[in-house]
């Protein structure tokens, strides 16, 4: 079952990805064609020039099949309401705003999309939808055949190229057998231009398909790896190391996405998914949810005291501000004076942060409740001013009671409270087990005595 996938219109094809991938193809496509005609022709009694010609003709169709499926196929979104058929799974997801649902397993909002997207790895222009669940398949095949295509193009430009240039070579050694190839000079330079682009093509994709290969056999997706490596530097607070639920083994692996056992249909609906021996399927979704607790307790609170509209144009907000921007793709969010934002990344003229602010709004049933409507971005550092730190504030560095924050205070959730408070006293616990240990090796180490020992003599005398 599907639980919704790509539009499936025309329309998507209505972006700047989709338009120059097309044009990409058709044109190393057909200049190829043309130097094919010239120097290798299709002739009835040379079998093999016939077979060449099929082999060419064969790849912009997988090409294209490929690619188009990628598109409308879609990578399978969660239904929009959608909750766990069980009520006490609902503390081991997250809940997503925007779509008015809980996140399945391995699924993530997609800001482009504007969707949750099932087993989300990326959102790639280039088929202007996300690569996730049931198109991910196809968008391997579609890079694998796009560079065996290229480089089967490369066999034809390459050779007819270098015998038009040196064409006098073949007349005056008056070479037979060999065809002497004419180019006008808008077909040499496309086909120059074709010979460039294809070399593109085979260098770029064939990095983004080892990427992706690797993350298959894996079973990982670019966020859950990341997941995963903070997963281990945390693993030092935990008794067990974690285990990473999805990896079943590199043929299984594979298979999970290939499935070359059923015709190469697609493995599960995208909510349910196979474990590994040892763990469960809310695995990495609590993971997760820990991970970000913790994140949110070091963010640093800032009030905004000037506002930006987010335009990449700001000379206004200070010379070194306009040039030293950060390096990377991720949006830049407007802010507004009154507001406050929770920073996360810092650089010395600009901040990475989310944009809080709490309205009045009425809920389903009628009654007013408080939205917050978050957008995350970059913004500028001049626009802000440090409020307090969030863990100084659970620490007792800052008085809960004084005017300052209890002013901030009053704009925060009270979910956010609780996700403080108990990420607080779950690190105390842990330090609480961890000093204890300490205090065992410390005495063992001086009695000459194993920890063991020392802890079943202290259960006797509790006894």
């Amino acid at each position: 079952m599907c639980f919704g996938t790509s539009s499936g219109k025309l329309s998507q094809l209505a972006h700047y990805g989709p338009i120059g991938a097309i044009i990409l193809i058709l044109w190393i496509t057909l200049t190829a064609f043309h130097c094919l005609t010239k120097w290798f022709p299709p002739e009835s009694n040379d079998p093999l020039s016939v077979i060449n010609f099929l082999i060419f003709w064969i790849w912009p169709v997988v090409i294209f099949y490929n690619y188009f499926r990628a598109i409308f196929v879609g990578p399978g979104f969660v239904p929009k309401g959608w909750r766990p058929e069980k009520v006490e799974h609902e503390k081991y997801l997250q809940y997503c705003d925007i779509c008015e649902s809980f996140k399945a397993p391995r699924a993530h909002h997609c800001k482009k999309c504007s969707r949750c997207v099932l087993k989300l790895d990326h959102h790639c222009p280039w088929i202007n939808t996300c690569t996730g669940h049931f198109n991910h398949a196809n968008f391997c095949w579609f890079m694998f055949y796009a560079i065996l295509g290229c480089t089967h193009g490369l066999l034809m430009l390459c050779p007819c190229i270098y015998r038009a240039l040196f064409a006098q070579y073949y007349i005056y050694a008056r070479i037979k057998n060999v065809p002497i190839i004419y180019f006008t000079f808008v077909s040499l330079i496309s086909s120059i231009l074709s010979i460039g682009l294809a070399l593109g093509v085979i260098f770029a994709v064939g990095f983004l398909l080892a990427v992706q290969l690797r993350s298959i056999i894996r079973n990982q997706t670019g966020i859950e790896s990341w997941i995963l490596r903070k997963a281990r530097d945390r693993s030092h607070r935990r008794k067990n190391p974690f285990i990473y639920p999805y990896d079943l083994g590199f043929k299984e692996n594979l298979r999970q996405v290939f499935n070359w056992r059923e015709t190469y249909n697609v493995i599960g609906n995208g909510i349910i998914w196979p474990v590994c021996e040892g763990a469960d399927e809310y695995a990495l979704t609590r993971e997760q949810i820990e991970q970000k607790r913790e994140k949110r307790q070091r963010t640093v609170r800032y009030s905004v005291i000037q506002s930006y509209k987010g335009s990449f144009i700001t000379y206004h907000y200070g010379f070194r501000t306009c040039i030293c921007i950060p390096c990377s793709d991720e949006a830049r969010i407007p802010i507004e004076k009154g507001d406050y934002v929770l920073v996360t990344r810092w650089e010395k003229y600009w901040l990475y942060g989310e944009r809080v602010k709490a309205d009045e709004t009425k809920t389903k049933d009628g009654t007013k409740g408080r939205f917050r409507r978050r957008s995350r971005g970059w913004f500028p550092r001049c626009c802000v001013y440090e409020a307090f730190r969030m863990e100084d504030l659970w620490s007792g560095k800052l008085d809960p009671d004084s005017d300052v924050v209890r002013e901030q205070l009053d704009s925060i959730a009270p979910e956010d409270l609780e996700d403080y408070e108990e990420q607080e006293c779950t690190e105390q616990n842990e330090q609480e087990r961890i000093e204890e240990a300490q205090q065992e090796i410390t005495i063992s180490t001086s009695s000459k005595e194993s920890p063991k020992v020392l802890r079943n003599r202290k259960a006797r005398n509790e006894s």
